[in-house]
């Protein structure tokens, strides 16, 4: 049967909509997407576990990045024992101001491998959505458009994140009672942790 002009067969009527779409003035069903077929689902929230071994990852990696830092500061510790004098316990002046250089520049050397550590984790969290300690157990960060953050405001968010667990360690524990498994400095920039979809 033909409705006028050359439709294929199957085809609506002009003016209908095509077929799984609903037809004019009606409402469209909650979740409803045009054009949306064949999209990949949302993927689960993280759970607290895995955001937590994610973080201690994390924080190992940042540990190691320290290291060159306690050497320096063991070194300086060493210095200062073994050119003390053994009566006095006491540094000549000199002995002082290079145990006292030395020690700044571990302190230096520490403040350095763990900025360059949380700056690099920021670096992927921002790009790939995940830390390397996120990529391990399989979980991202990304916005209400499903997309990772930019290094802006996945910086913001981890600065955050930090002050907060700073000032209230148990709020770190926050996605525990959350619906949608969310810590306070997800809701603060809109960001939801998932898990990764299998590569």
């Amino acid at each position: 049967m033909s409705y006028g002009g050359n439709q294929p067969p199957g085809y609506p009527p002009p003016g209908y909509p095509p077929p799984g779409y609903p037809p004019p003035g009606y409402p469209q069903p909650a979740g409803y997407q045009p054009g949306g077929y064949g999209a990949a689902p949302t993927p689960p929230y993280a759970g607290i576990g895995k955001r937590i071994i994610a973080s201690l990852l994390d924080g190992l990696i940042v540990s190691v990045a320290m290291i060159p830092g306690w050497v320096l500061y063991a070194m300086a510790i060493g210095f200062a024992v073994s050119n003390a004098d053994q009566r006095t316990g006491q540094l000549s002046q000199a002995q002082g101001q290079a145990a006292g250089a030395m020690f700044l520049l571990a302190i230096v050397a520490l403040f350095a491998g763990w900025l360059i550590a949380w700056l690099f984790n920021i670096y992927l969290l921002g790009k790939n959505g995940a830390t390397l300690g996120k990529r391990w157990m399989k979980i991202k960060v990304l916005d209400l458009a499903g997309q990772p953050l930019g290094f802006g405001k996945a910086f913001l968010r981890e600065l955050v994140k930090l002050v907060l667990g700073n000032l209230c360690f148990i709020l770190y524990f926050w996605p525990l009672w959350d619906q949608e498994k969310q810590g306070l400095y997800d809701k603060i920039f809109s960001t939801h942790v998932y898990e990764a979809p299998p590569v």
